[in-house]
C-alpha cells in the first residue's frame, strides 16, 4: 500500500505523521509527500527521511500511489480531488471537501460510479468519546432529544479568504449528524466579521429538524480560548462533551445528579488514516464517505445563504 500526503502546511504535517507511524506498523509500504511550496517537503524530510517526495503534480498524477490525503487550502480540494479521482486515485479529502454543494456531489457520484474510495476529513466520526455517545443514544439513554448546543471557537488571527462558517462549522454538523443520523430541515443564520470587511469571523447557525429537535451552532475566530463543545439535551439524559479532550459528563433528568463517562481517549488522525488504509484494500465505503461530506456541504451552504438573504432555508433530503 503507497499512500500520499497533498499539502505539507501545519495540518498536512500532522496527518503525514501519521501515515508515517503506520508505515512503521507495517499498514502502509510508503509514504509520499508533496507541496508546492518545496520548504515544506524539505522540511519534513529530515523527520522522515524514508519519505518519497515529488516535485510536481503531474509526476504525482503518473504515480503508482494507492491514495492520497489531500491537506491542501480549501477552495482547491474539489479540483485536486477529482484530479486525482480521474487518474484512478482513491482519496481522503480534508473538510470541507468542497465549496458547493454541487461540486461536492460531483465528487462523491464520480467515486460511487467508477467504484473509489472517497472520504472526508471528520475525524470526530473516530473519537471514542463520540462513539460512546452515540451508542448511549441508539440505545434510548439520552431519551428523545430536544435540543444541541455546539460551540467552536478558537481566538486567532481570521485566515485570509476564509469564513468561519466553511472553515469551523464542518466538525459540529457531522458530529450531531453522525450521532443521531439527521440533517437539519430548516437552517437560520447570523453572521459578522469584526476585523475585515468580509468574510464572517462568528456566526451562530439555528437548525430545525423537522419540528422534532432543534440545535445551535456557534463558530467564532473571536473568542478568548480553544472550545470544542457538545451539549446534546434529552428528555432522560443531558450529555456534555468535550471534543478534544474526549471527556463525557452526563446530568440524569430523573436522579438530578451528575456523574461522568469513562473514555479512552485515542489518536482521531491516526485512526482515520487507518480507516482509509482498510477501506482501500477491503473496497469498502468509509464511515466518512463523500456522499456523507457532500450533505455536509449542502447544510453549511444553507447557513451561508441564510445569512446573506436575512431569511430562514428550507432543506429537502
Amino acid at each position: 500500500m503507497k499512500i500520499g500526503v497533498i499539502g505539507l502546511g501545519y495540518w498536512g504535517k500532522k496527518v503525514a505523521r501519521e501515515y508515517v507511524a503506520l508505515m512503521k506498523e507495517g499498514a502502509v509500504d510508503e509514504v509520499h509527500i508533496y507541496d508546492v511550496i518545496e520548504d515544506n517537503v524539505s522540511e519534513f524530510r529530515k523527520e522522515c527521511p524514508e519519505c518519497i517526495t515529488h516535485r510536481d503534480l503531474d509526476e504525482v498524477l503518473k504515480s503508482d500511489i494507492d491514495g492520497f490525503h489531500v491537506c491542501t487550502p480549501n477552495s482547491t480540494h474539489y479540483e485536486i480531488a477529482m484530479n486525482l479521482m480521474k487518474h484512478g486515485k482513491n482519496v481522503l479529502l480534508e473538510k470541507p471537501m468542497a465549496m458547493a454543494y454541487q461540486e461536492a456531489r460531483k465528487l462523491a457520484l464520480y467515486a460511487y460510479n467508477n467504484e473509489m474510495v472517497l472520504a472526508v476529513g471528520h475525524i470526530f466520526r473516530f473519537s471514542n468519546a463520540v462513539r460512546k455517545v452515540k451508542k448511549m443514544y441508539e440505545k434510548g439513554e439520552i431519551g428523545r432529544l430536544w435540543y444541541a448546543q455546539l460551540k467552536w471557537s478558537t481566538l486567532m488571527p481570521s485566515p485570509k479568504e476564509r469564513d468561519v462558517v466553511y472553515d469551523l462549522a464542518p466538525h459540529p454538523i457531522d458530529i450531531l449528524n453522525y450521532i443521531t443520523s439527521l440533517w437539519p430541515t430548516s437552517i437560520s443564520a447570523i453572521g459578522r466579521a469584526f476585523r475585515r470587511a468580509n468574510y464572517e469571523e462568528i456566526a451562530y447557525i439555528n437548525m430545525d429538524f423537522n419540528g422534532d429537535f432543534i440545535a445551535k451552532t456557534e463558530v467564532s475566530w473571536l473568542y478568548p480560548g480553544k472550545i470544542r463543545n457538545v451539549s446534546i439535551m434529552g428528555d432522560r439524559k443531558f450529555v456534555s462533551l468535550e471534543a478534544v479532550k474526549q471527556q463525557i459528563k452526563v446530568f440524569d433528568m430523573e436522579k438530578e445528579e451528575w456523574f461522568d463517562i469513562p473514555v479512552e481517549a485515542n489518536n482521531t488522525i491516526l485512526d482515520e488514516a487507518r480507516h482509509f488504509v482498510k477501506a482501500i484494500n477491503n473496497r469498502q465505503t468509509p464511515i466518512n464517505d463523500g456522499f456523507n461530506g457532500s450533505e455536509n456541504i449542502k447544510v453549511l451552504e444553507a447557513a451561508m445563504q441564510s445569512m446573506r438573504e436575512n431569511r430562514v432555508i428550507e432543506l429537502e433530503w
